[in-house]
């Protein structure tokens, strides 16, 4: 089964602090270009380019990367698929708490799941790297996916640590996936800035960044010629939609500039807002796990996460993640993403009084 986070489920209006999308909500120039596809260009009424040429140009444009080694997908969740499938391992070392569906994938295709769980250490994830190398000791053929910022913890691995391991692993003809989904919205550099080795493969959305989950839109880099024909052969003919193929094509070309100030407000606005919330929920006697990115990790030994979105939602229209789904956490455990100041005083209000 799969767990998510979202309002789709609820009725009526809600504030969702459950999903993490970017608080400044959707950029101008792109709420401008997506009304252009529809009420001018009607690109819906054809097929895109196949091949997304000029899409894959506006990608590598925008984070000044080669042409080349980029393939646009149907957001985050398509790459991490497309990527798994293109090397058909033999096991999947997942670093936890991390993304939920990957189980699902290693029950349909056969593939041995292993779980290496971050070490909770001061009110922070953080990966024992000996540990790590002690479970994959012995495998062949295998594959670790790391997401970095990490969901739901909010832990960033260092990049050197990934680059010493995705060498360690390469003499095994293993991969390393970095699904760097949050990456925009953190304190965060890419590997996308540091030429990664060729068993290393990126993931990237603009979903969270852009605040457009409805349109579909991420892409993958690596340098490895061979995963990328592999995966561009098993991708759908048409795995991005005629609308997200023609608002990014554009926007990411013609308004490169304002879309990264846009970007670089956005973190700005994130880490205010972020210690504004952990300040607070300090203060009421949560649990608050160090995070660097758009949302927050919270621990609660008094209340169940599912009795604590139950009050929040039936007293307060307020919807959070319950994130006992996520491996390696308890029921005591809840997600809540940074929103806008207002909004964030009316979660901080109604958590003030759901303890009472």
């Amino acid at each position: 089964m799969r767990f998510h986070g979202g309002s789709f489920w609820v009725k009526g209006r809600v504030i969702d602090f459950s999903v993490n999308l970017n608080p400044l909500g959707i950029p101008k120039v792109i709420e401008e270009e997506i009304k252009s596809s529809i009420l001018y260009g009607r690109v819906y009424e054809n097929y895109p380019d196949y091949n997304y040429s000029e899409l894959k140009k506006a990608i590598t444009y925008f984070y000044d990367i080669e042409r080349e080694q980029v393939i646009p997908t149907n957001g985050a969740s398509e790459a991490l698929n497309l990527a798994i499938l293109a090397i058909q391992p033999k096991s999947l070392v997942i670093i936890s708490p991390s993304y939920g569906d990957y189980e699902l994938l290693c029950n349909a295709l056969k593939i041995k799941c292993i779980y290496v769980l971050m070490e909770d250490v001061d009110s922070e994830f953080k990966l024992n790297y000996d540990n790590l190398l002690n479970q994959i000791h012995g495998l062949e053929d295998y594959v670790v996916i790391i997401t970095n910022p990490n969901n739901p913890t909010g832990t960033i691995i260092e990049n050197k640590l990934i680059t010493d391991l995705a060498c360690e692993i390469g003499k095994k003809s293993s991969y390393i996936i970095l699904d760097e989904a949050y990456a925009e919205l953190s304190d965060y550099t890419s590997m996308l800035e540091l030429n990664p080795p060729s068993n290393v493969i990126v993931v990237r959305s603009f979903t969270k960044t852009f605040n457009v989950p409805g349109l579909r839109l991420g892409f993958l880099y690596t340098t490895s010629n061979t995963i990328l024909i592999k995966i561009d052969e098993i991708r759908p003919t048409w795995n991005v939609n005629a609308i997200a193929d023609y608002v990014f094509r554009k926007a990411l070309v013609e308004y490169k500039k304002q879309l990264w100030e846009f970007i670089s407000r956005s973190r700005e606005y994130v880490a205010k807002e972020r210690k504004y919330l952990v300040k607070k929920l300090k203060s009421l006697g949560f649990h608050v796990y160090s995070s660097k990115t758009n949302f927050i990790l919270l621990k609660h030994e008094w209340i169940s996460s599912h009795q604590l979105q139950k009050i929040l939602l039936n007293r307060y229209r307020i919807l959070i993640r319950p994130a006992h789904t996520f491996r390696g956490l308890s029921i005591y455990h809840s997600r809540i993403s940074v929103r806008k100041r207002h909004e964030n005083e009316l979660l901080v209000k109604a958590l003030e009084e759901a303890i009472k």
